[in-house]
C-alpha cells in the first residue's frame, strides 16, 4: 500500500513525463512548421498557384498561301480545342469515362492522347481538334462532372482547293518525337501536339509560316473550371506567302489531265516564276490536320497512282523525243550538223542492229527532224556527237541535277542529282562497263539511260525560248507581314547557261514552230498565238509508252513555257499536248478555266 506522499511524487512523475511529451510535440511541429514555411515554402506556393493558376496556349494563327493575284490556297479558320488536364482525369475515373463517352473513343486511346501530347506537369492537354459543335455543348452541360476539362476557341488549317494545290502547298502533320527533339536543340518554342509542316511549302517555309504563340494565364476552381483571366500576350500570326501560282492556269492543267496520271509544269522563261504545277492523281491535305483517321491513310497509301508524289519535281522519266531540241543544240555548237544536214529515212536505221522509227519520213532536212520527230535523222547526229558532249550540253541545260526550286527534298540522291545523264564515266562508275557506240543512240532520242522530271523539261523549253538561260524555277514570289508590308521579293537567279550560238536556238525555235504548224504537235496550234512545241512518246516496256509534249510561245518574245507528261498515254501528240494547249489556252485568254474539258488519251501520232 503506497503512502499518500509516494503517491504524489508517482503524479508528478507522470506530469513531467507527459509534459517532455507534450514540449517534444511541440518542438517536432515548429520544425515541421518550419520545414514548410521556410524550407520548402517556395516550391509548395508555386505548387499551390499551379493547381490554382494555369497557363493556357493561345496558337498564333498560320499564315496564309495566296497564288498571284491573291487568291487563297491555305488560311487558318476557327476551331473548337478539347482541353484536359491529365491529373485531373487519372484521379476522377468517372469524368474519364464520361469524356470518353462524349468523345467516342475508347479510355486506352485517350491514355495514349494524353500521355503522347502531355507537357509541363498541370498544362491542359488538346485531346480533341476542331470538336463538332454538339462535342462543345455536351461538356459545357456536363461541366460538372468534367473536372479538368475545356473548351477553347483556336485555329486550324484549312487548304479551301483542297487537292488542286496539294502537291504545291503540301500538308500539316502532328509533330514527331524526332522532329521535338530537333526543334529543342534548334531553340524553337514546339511543344508536344503541335502540327508542323511535313510536306511542300508548309515544310519549306514553316519558320514563316508558324507565327509566335501567344497565352493567356488563368485562374481555377477545385474542378479545373475557369475562373477569371489574370492576363494575356496576344499571338502574332505568321508571314503570308504570295506565289508565283496562277490559278485559272492550275485549274486548266488540273481539267485537261483528267482521270490522266501524270504532270504538267509551267514557267515563265524570263525570270523561272513557276506559273503552275499539277501532279494527278492528288490528295485532300485537309485530312491532315487532324489526326489521320486508318480509313484515310490506308486509302491513301493503297491507291494505284500514289497520290502523295508530287510528279513534277520528284518522278523522273525517259524524255523520249522532247530531247531532241538539246541533242540539235548540241549538234549545232559542235558542228555536226547545219540547217542543210539532210539524211535518208526508210524507217529504221541498221547500227548493228535494227534501230526503228515511227514511221518512213523519206529524205529529211534539218527542219523536218524537228517539224516530224524523225529518229533516224537523231540516231545519225548522236553517233557523229559522241555521248559525252552530248551529256555536256545536256548539264548545261541543268539535267541531272536539282533545280533548286523552293520545295524540300528535291536533290534526295548523295550526288544531289535529280534523274540521270549518262556518259563513259557515269557507266564505269555505275555498271564497270564500257560505253557502246548503239546506247549514244538511244540517248540521242530521250531514250536509254537518260531520266528528267517534268520540272527540269518545262525549264529546257523555257532555255530554248530564252536562248541558253536556265532560271532557277521558284514559287514563292513575296514574303509578307500580316499588315501586307513586304518583308522579301524573290529575286530572278540564273543557274546555268547554254554555252551555244544565238544561231542555234534560232534554228531549232524555228523546228519547233514548224512541229505545231504542221508537224507532229498541231494540237497545241493556237490561232493567233505563235507556239512552238515538240512532242514525245518515252518507251517504259512491257507497258505502254509515256506521252510528252513541251512547248512555249509566243515564239516573238516568250512568256510562257509548260511541260506535260501522261504516263502511258501512249503518244504525246494525243495525250500531253491537249493538257498543254489548254494551259495556253487560259494564259492567252482564249477559254476560262471552267471551258477547260476533262482530259482522256487519244491514240496516234509521236
Amino acid at each position: 500500500m503506497l503512502t499518500q506522499h509516494e503517491v504524489r511524487k508517482l503524479q508528478i512523475s507522470r506530469i513531467r513525463k507527459l509534459a517532455v511529451v507534450v514540449i517534444v510535440l511541440f518542438f517536432v511541429l515548429v520544425a515541421r512548421l518550419w520545414y514548410l514555411q521556410i524550407v520548402l515554402g517556395e516550391e509548395l506556393l508555386m505548387q499551390s498557384e499551379a493547381n490554382r493558376i494555369k497557363l493556357v496556349r493561345m496558337r498564333a494563327p498560320r499564315g496564309t498561301i495566296l497564288d498571284r493575284n491573291g487568291r487563297v490556297l491555305a488560311t487558318s479558320r476557327p476551331q473548337f480545342v478539347v482541353l484536359a488536364t491529365p491529373a485531373k482525369l487519372r484521379e476522377n475515373p468517372e469524368a474519364l469515362k464520361t469524356l470518353c463517352g462524349i468523345l467516342g473513343i475508347a479510355p486506352d486511346e485517350l491514355d495514349s492522347i494524353l500521355a503522347r501530347r502531355g507537357g509541363h506537369p498541370g498544362a491542359p492537354v488538346r485531346v480533341m481538334i476542331d470538336a463538332p459543335l454538339e462535342v462543345v455543348v455536351r461538356i459545357s452541360e456536363l461541366r460538372m462532372k468534367l473536372p479538368g476539362v475545356s473548351v477553347e476557341l483556336d485555329q486550324i488549317r484549312n487548304y479551301p482547293l483542297g487537292p488542286l494545290v496539294a502537291h504545291i502547298v503540301g500538308h500539316l502533320g502532328e509533330i514527331s518525337k524526332e522532329e521535338l527533339e530537333l526543334a529543342k536543340k534548334g531553340g524553337k518554342d514546339y511543344k508536344p501536339g503541335d502540327y508542323i509542316g511535313k510536306d511542300g511549302l508548309e515544310a519549306r517555309y514553316e519558320d514563316l509560316l508558324r507565327g509566335v504563340d501567344g497565352g493567356k494565364q488563368v485562374e481555377v476552381n477545385a474542378l479545373g473550371s475557369v475562373v477569371r483571366v489574370l492576363g494575356e500576350k496576344p499571338s502574332v500570326p505568321g508571314k503570308t506567302l504570295k506565289l508565283t501560282i496562277d490559278l485559272d492556269l492550275q485549274i486548266a492543267a488540273r481539267r485537261a489531265l483528267g482521270s490522266q496520271v501524270g504532270a504538267a509544269v509551267a514557267v515563265d522563261p524570263r525570270n523561272g516564276e513557276v506559273l503552275a504545277m499539277v501532279s494527278n492523281p492528288a490528295y485532300d491535305p485537309n485530312i491532315f490536320v487532324k489526326r489521320v483517321r486508318a480509313s484515310d491513310w490506308e486509302r491513301i497509301i493503297s491507291h494505284k497512282g500514289r497520290p502523295l508524289q508530287n510528279r513534277c519535281v520528284y518522278n523522273v522519266y525517259p524524255p523520249g523525243s522532247t530531247f531532241k531540241p538539246v541533242t540539235a543544240i548540241a549538234g549545232l555548237k559542235y558542228g555536226m550538223c547545219n540547217v542543210g544536214t539532210t539524211v535518208n529515212c526508210p524507217g529504221y536505221l541498221v547500227f548493228g542492229r535494227r534501230f526503228r522509227c515511227w514511221r518512213v519520213h523519206g529524205r529529211v532536212g534539218f527542219m523536218k527532224a524537228i517539224a516530224e520527230s524523225c529518229d533516224v535523222w537523231f540516231y545519225l547526229l548522236g553517233h557523229r556527237l559522241g555521248i559525252d558532249r552530248l551529256a555536256k550540253v545536256a548539264r548545261e541545260f541543268g539535267l541531272g541535277s536539282a533545280t533548286g526550286i523552293d520545295l524540300p527534298h528535291e536533290g534526295r540522291r548523295r550526288d544531289g542529282g535529280v534523274g540521270t545523264i549518262p556518259d563513259k564515266q557515269w557507266k564505269r562508275r555505275r555498271f564497270n562497263e564500257p560505253w557502246w557506240p548503239g546506247e549514244t543512240l538511244n540517248c540521242a532520242i530521250g531514250q536509254g539511260y537518260v531520266q528528267v522530271s517534268p520540272l527540269q523539261m518545262a525549264l529546257v523549253c523555257a532555255a530554248v525560248a530564252s536562248k541558253g538561260k536556265v532560271y532557277r524555277p521558284f514559287l514563292v514570289k513575296e514574303v509578307l507581314r500580316p499588315n501586307g508590308s513586304v518583308v522579301k521579293h524573290t529575286k530572278p537567279e540564273i543557274r546555268h547557261v547554254v554555252n551555244a550560238p544565238s544561231e542555234a536556238f534560232d534554228l531549232v525555235c524555228k523546228g519547233m514552230r514548224l512541229a505545231v504548224t504542221s508537224g507532229t504537235g498541231k494540237a497545241a496550234d493556237i490561232p493567233g498565238v505563235a507556239v512552238a512545241g515538240k512532242t514525245g512518246s518515252a518507251e517504259d516496256p512491257p507497258r505502254p509508252a509515256h506521252g510528252w509534249f513541251i512547248c512555249f510561245a509566243p515564239v516573238e518574245n516568250p512568256r510562257i513555257a509548260v511541260a506535260a507528261i501522261v504516263e502511258h498515254g501512249r503518244h504525246g501528240a494525243t495525250s500531253a499536248a491537249p493538257v498543254c494547249r489548254a494551259i495556253l489556252d487560259v494564259f492567252f485568254g482564249k477559254k476560262k478555266p471552267h471551258e477547260i474539258g476533262s482530259g482522256k488519251a487519244r491514240v496516234r501520232g509521236d
